[in-house]
């Protein structure tokens, strides 16, 4: 009688719903995989036969665009996207939710009562009396809970803090909302499934974020921190806000705890994974040069900033003994610590004494509708491709890095260099020692950063200083402001026209749409939340710390003779070589020239063993790093992101490569426990792409959110960006290369040629050095932007 339903079900589809001039529309009913975590019939799939056009409007979008398909009873026949065949994806009705139709529509709106939120709400404001009255108590019980200045791990902590008080109130917020959940799940008030589902929103958390307050006339420019981008959802991709799901989190209460293996042990440590699987080993690119690494971190920068708990007045927690050598005792231990056990016999950290890899877990974020449900982090940056990490993320800090109609700068004997900063993150303390401010105060990470924070901070006063002599009776607001807008639309420009494609390859671009229009975009779409996902902060843009190389190999730019190699770990923190007259102009030299390393599961033991060493023989592991703050964040294993993506599971470790194998087999229990981070590069990269299909997808995903839910993305018209640019001056704006704004930013003591394209290799055919003058490296011509 089942299949008798099925067929009956399929037939009245056929008959009935799809029209006889499309192509015929097969449901998944039934063929869809029962959980998450079952495998799908990628065979049925193969040989299905896409729709042209999808039924009862619905929209063909590719599979990781509607993780609802993954659902028992969802029914999301398969499509040709955007009416091409080859393209395909999935009819989707249900946008990026989780839930399928079944579910939404067998919710229980009251199945809460308003007794259980009470006694949730009470017991969640008690709760968190009690953690923060612990807190206080880990402070003053020993010296050793907070992070000696010196230790490797104080170093990472100037990367993932934030100086914004705002972020511990809605951190607060957060824990709140949180214990609320836990609260009404040992009633039996929630399920798993709706907590899981995302089908909470009719219970109130403790804990309601203040909405934005929005001008009734939207804004010629888009705001510093992110809010009032889109005036039905104020908050999406604000500053403080929550980091989205393309899955469902899979921690191990479902709520905030982390996950446990698929035969519900412990996972294996972290270390354990990096020091068995994530081995040093090099792998040149064949055509990608280290700029192309670069623009990826500072890409990552301006988007993603995980901001972690701290302690007392903004202090850095310790959750080791003596920098490393044991765990704190449980009365000392702080509740947001999640360090990372190392073995006896570690091959590198043992000889140190090293036991224990200090890590403390992310700040929460309240959701924006004060909805209880499973823990979400707390993005420390705008979610929007905006420079926030140059302009900062708030009035204040603007106002802190701006002088009149520029940024503001230090005159290094007539070169102009970032400010210097009064922070105390300089790992070298020597006379003429220099670290620079920049808008999120992670600018001296690593050198090769600096002088992109260098280059961009540059280019904002040039511009600044045209636009001031073409538009005399602009005031120094009007000029500061359109100079930034001008930036932020060269900046996505230079990501979708140049970076993208060498990233994702020819065929995933089209997929997502992701190349620059001719003129005017018809993306946007009003529906569709900018928001970073977990998965693409934690995961999948983490793809370029296999990509670096153990130096940076600097020429003397004019004779092309090597000047010096410096090891990655000599500077970070480390920046003074900025000062150097020529330095700035042999490291761009280096970094167009230089290979990057492929991606694969090979990173430089720079990373994974001396990360911000400093003066200490061993510093941090950041593969162990990326596998923690993967749990941390509760992302899925890998395999459940194979099936988000429509590739099939791997079912035994015998299906990988024998070496990978037999290492994978030595660490995880099943397949079905390998991490997100571990699995994504492994994968042999997209054809014209330099990644796997897996991260390929998530990207991908990830920079169509930013080009469909950004209002003021660069290439929107008058008719959805307040602050549009004109056909003429958009089309000066597609001239704009990062080689064009190389050749206008440095210094011109030795780098006289440039490649005309910045992300591939020098001595590449065709893009040999050329001069900044040559038509190859066409500039924008300003006076488009006198006004009239």
């Amino acid at each position: 009688m089942h299949l008798l339903r099925v067929f009956l079900h399929i037939f009245m589809y056929v008959v009935v719903v799809c029209p006889i001039s499309e192509v015929v529309c097969v449901s998944h009913r039934g063929l869809q995989e029962h959980a998450v975590n079952s495998v799908p019939d990628h065979h049925h799939h193969r040989t299905e036969e896409p729709c042209d056009a999808c039924p009862r409007h619905g929209k063909c979008v590719p599979r990781v665009q509607c993780p609802a398909h993954l659902r028992h009873n969802s029914y999301n026949p398969l499509c040709h996207i955007g009416g091409q065949r080859g393209l395909v994806g999935v009819c989707c009705f249900t946008g990026s939710r989780h839930a399928a139709e079944a579910d939404l529509a067998a919710r229980s709106a009251n199945s809460i009562s308003a007794e259980d939120l009470k006694i949730a709400h009470n017991l969640s404001r008690k709760k968190l009396v009690e953690w923060l009255h612990h807190a206080d108590k880990v402070l003053e019980g020993s010296s050793e809970t907070v992070l000696n200045a010196s230790s490797p791990s104080f170093a990472h902590h100037l990367s993932v803090m934030t100086y914004e008080q705002a972020a511990e109130k809605l951190g607060r917020g957060g824990l709140l909302n949180l214990f609320a959940a836990k609260e009404l799940k040992a009633r039996d008030a929630i399920s798993d499934d709706e907590l899981m589902l995302g089908l909470t929103d009719h219970a109130d958390g403790p804990f309601c974020p203040p909405p934005p307050a929005c001008p009734a006339a939207p804004p010629r420019y888009r705001s510093v921190g992110g809010e009032c981008n889109n005036p039905a959802a104020p908050a999406w991709g604000a500053v403080h806000t929550a980091f989205e799901r393309l899955l469902p989190p899979q921690y191990g209460d479902g709520i905030w705890s982390i996950r446990p293996s698929s035969q519900g042990q412990p996972l294996p440590s972290a270390r354990v994974v990096s020091s068995n699987l994530v081995l040093d080993a090099a792998a040149p690119s064949a055509t990608h040069n280290l700029m192309f690494m670069q623009l990826g971190q500072f890409i990552a920068h301006d988007t993603s900033a995980g901001v972690v708990f701290t302690i007392g007045n903004g202090s850095a927690i310790s959750c080791c003994v003596g920098d490393g050598v044991d765990f704190q005792p449980p009365e000392l231990i702080h509740w947001a610590c999640a360090p990372v056990a190392t073995t006896p016999d570690d091959p590198f950290y043992a000889q140190f004494g090293q036991r224990c890899l200090n890590l403390v877990r992310t700040q929460l974020a309240p959701a924006s509708d004060c909805a209880v449900g499973y823990a979400k982090q707390m993005n420390g940056a705008t979610h929007y491709l905006d420079l926030s990490h140059l302009y900062g993320n708030s009035p204040e800090k603007l106002s802190a890095l701006r002088s009149g109609i520029l940024l503001n700068t230090f005159n290094d004997y007539g070169r102009e260099l970032p400010p210097l900063t009064q922070r105390k993150e300089c790992m070298s303390a020597k006379d003429g020692a220099a670290c620079f401010e920049s808008g999120d105060n992670h600018g001296n990470q690593i050198i090769s950063l600096t002088v992109l924070h260098t280059i961009w901070t540059r280019e904002h006063n040039r511009i600044a200083r045209v636009l001031a002599r073409l538009n005399p009776a602009w005031t120094e607001d009007t000029v500061f402001y359109e100079s930034r807008r001008l930036l932020q639309a060269q900046f996505q420009h230079v990501v979708y026209n140049e970076w993208l494609p060498l990233l994702l390859g020819p065929r995933i671009t089209q997929k997502f749409g992701l190349s620059p229009s001719p003129g005017y975009s018809g993306a946007y779409d009003p529906h569709v939340n900018p928001s970073l996902t977990a998965e693409f902060s934690a995961a999948a843009m983490r793809f370029g710390h296999s990509v670096v190389d153990s130096k940076f190999v600097v020429p003397n730019a004019k004779s092309g003779d090597l000047y010096e190699a410096i090891s990655i770990p000599e500077v970070m923190f480390q920046p003074s070589r900025m000062r150097l007259r020529p330095f700035l102009d042999r490291l761009i030299a280096g970094l167009i020239r230089q290979p990057m390393q492929t991606v694969d599961p090979f990173v430089t033991e720079s990373l994974t063993r001396y990360l911000f060493h400093g003066g200490s023989p061993f510093g941090l592991d950041l593969a162990s790093i990326n596998v923690q703050r993967g749990r941390d964040y509760g992302l899925r294993s890998y395999n459940d992101y194979r099936r988000l993506v429509g590739l099939p599971p791997y079912a035994d470790f015998r299906q990988f490569p024998p070496s990978t194998a037999h290492r994978l087999f030595a660490v995880y229990q099943s397949p079905e426990d390998i991490d997100l981070w571990i699995g994504g590069l492994l994968e042999e990269p997209v054809e014209g792409g330099v990644v796997g299909a897996t991260f390929g997808n998530i990207l991908a995903d990830q920079f169509s959110r930013f080009k469909r839910g950004d209002r003021y993305f660069y290439e929107n018209g008058p008719d959805v960006n307040p602050g549009a640019f004109t056909p003429s001056q958009l089309s000066e704006i597609k001239k704009v290369s990062l080689s064009r704004l190389l050749c206008d930013n440095r210094d011109g003591i030795e780098l006289l040629h440039v490649a005309p394209n910045a992300f591939l290799r020098a001595d590449l055919p065709g893009n040999e050095p050329v001069p900044c003058d040559s038509p190859l490296i066409p500039s924008m011509d300003l006076n488009r932007f006198r006004e009239v």
